[in-house]
């Protein structure tokens, strides 16, 4: 079993397709879609597949789509395997309908911490239109402890559906960290690529995440980080979500990895930053308390 972690953007792609030639299973981190299989045996356009998806990343998805076709047609078995999403379109589509909500052990657990993140997430979002940065930043450090939880559950559920395929390559966003180590709890024999890493090794880019990113992984892994270093952690993050643009680029020969210099030169430059200069930063961007 190979974890691959990767990111969403189109420069990764070549590699994965790279990597993913050389094993005859794929489980890609996506929810199940019913178009899935019509559109990689070409019953459907990959642009119309795309454009239903609901997807912040319709490049990516186009360029994946592509290299899935390909793999498809080289006789490659390719799974989507993503139960927590799936589970959460399933509560929000009998909200929808008005229709009764399983009360199932899965779909339980999936509603209590979606509770949990909603609620940090609505403090999150009162705070920043308050432009109350010291709100914000303890919303954030409660937000990023619910959303560990959260992967957490995420990972379990994956594994579970994991092994029912077996061995294989699969693909997962590098705040996955739990995944190969659950599977080699179950017995799997695991190895881990940590793509973004690698390619900027070979750069000779030092290769930082987003501190949002590292705090939610220590979370996850159950480190003691005291409330001082959250803060300080979640008030980087928001300065470096502030400043990343959010336009997907296109790799070229002269900039072939736009996005993965882009994303480390920023969370290189807020990991210098204290608490008062991120308060100072977040007002010069975003304005003063309404």
């Amino acid at each position: 079993m190979l974890i691959l972690f990767t990111s969403h953007r189109v420069e990764m792609l070549k590699h994965f397709e790279e990597i993913a030639k050389s094993y005859d299973t794929i489980i890609i981190e996506e929810p199940r879609d019913k178009d899935f299989e019509r559109m990689l045996k070409g019953e459907i356009s990959i642009g119309q597949y795309v454009e239903n998806l609901n997807t912040s990343f319709p490049m990516y998805s186009m360029y994946q789509c592509k290299i899935l076709r390909k793999l498809y047609e080289m006789g490659k078995r390719i799974y989507q395997v993503e139960p927590y999403l799936e589970t959460l379109e399933s509560i929000h589509r009998a909200i929808e309908s008005g229709k009764k909500i399983s009360i199932d052990e899965k779909t339980l657990k999936v509603r209590e911490i979606e509770k949990e993140v909603g609620s940090a997430w609505i403090d999150y979002q009162e705070a920043f239109l308050r432009r109350d940065f010291d709100s914000l930043v303890d919303a954030t450090v409660r937000f990023t402890k619910a959303d560990a939880k959260r992967f957490i559950i995420r990972d379990e559920m994956r594994v579970e559906e994991i092994e029912k395929i077996g061995d294989g390559l699969v693909e997962a966003g590098q705040i996955h960290v739990l995944l190969p180590e659950i599977l080699k709890e179950r017995g799997f024999d695991v190895d881990v690529i940590d793509l973004p890493k690698e390619v900027a090794n070979k750069l000779g880019i030092e290769f930082y995440l987003n501190p949002g990113n590292e705090l939610t992984i220590r979370y996850m892994l159950g480190e003691h980080v005291d409330e001082e270093t959250a803060r300080l952690m979640c008030a980087r993050s928001i300065i470096y979500v502030s400043l990343i643009p959010k336009d997907e680029m296109l790799p070229s020969e002269d900039d072939p990895y736009p996005h993965l210099k882009r994303e480390c030169k920023i969370a290189r430059f807020v990991r210098r930053m204290n608490y008062d200069e991120c308060r100072n930063m977040f007002y010069k961007i975003w304005g003063r308390k309404v």
